[in-house]
């Protein structure tokens, strides 16, 4: 098996991070002298707000608002990840990047750089409805009525031009799926989508 980079995509509650973790599970079975990469855009976010720096404190309102993070923050985290983290010869899952379409190019050239070859996006879809259900379940601060109805807009609007770029961009594979269904159903479509199963 070749390492992986698989980039997944879609609203938020669509269980994006949930099929990533299912995922380098099987692939930590499956495939165990690789090791595997999970950044999650997310996680990095909510954990730099948490420091005391003031660029955190200008952070931690976006994040409560659920608005988009600025490039000058979200892609400086991102690259650092990247740089301190990438071994040679690991699969990488990637979650929650790229939101915009500035954030599409930076990941191009990280994928580039470290030389991963055939990285293909997933996209699970999921409804507003669904997404507004799930995320009401997580009890998370920034999880408010109003913050995700900001989330999903933005979403919905940047997740159309970033389609179109995957699409379009040679040595991409796009594929989507249906995530509405049980979590082990998504993950088989995964799989599948993977030539995995």
């Amino acid at each position: 098996m070749p390492p992986l980079t698989v980039i997944f995509l879609g609203p938020q509650g669509c269980g994006k991070g949930t099929q990533l973790k299912l995922l380098a599970e099987h692939l930590s079975k499956t495939d165990p002298a690789r090791s595997v990469l999970t950044p999650s855009m997310g996680s990095m976010l909510r954990s730099f707000s948490e420091q005391d720096s003031y660029a955190a404190s200008l952070l931690r309102p976006i994040l409560e608002r659920g608005e988009l993070v600025e490039y000058a923050v979200s892609v400086p985290l991102f690259g650092n990840y990247l740089l301190e983290q990438v071994k040679e010869d690991q699969h990488v899952l990637v979650d929650g990047f790229p939101r915009s379409i500035e954030q599409v190019t930076f990941l191009d050239s990280a994928v580039r750089f470290y030389k991963h070859q055939n990285p293909v996006v997933i996209r699970i879809e999921i409804s507003d409805e669904e997404s507004l259900k799930r995320l009401a379940l997580r009890h998370r601060s920034d999880d408010t009525p109003d913050a995700i109805r900001a989330r999903l807009a933005w979403t919905r609007k940047a997740e159309k031009e970033i389609e179109e770029w995957f699409r379009g961009r040679p040595g991409y594979r796009f594929v989507e799926i249906d995530g509405e269904g049980f979590i082990e159903a998504t993950h088989a479509k995964v799989l599948e989508a993977l030539q995995l199963s």
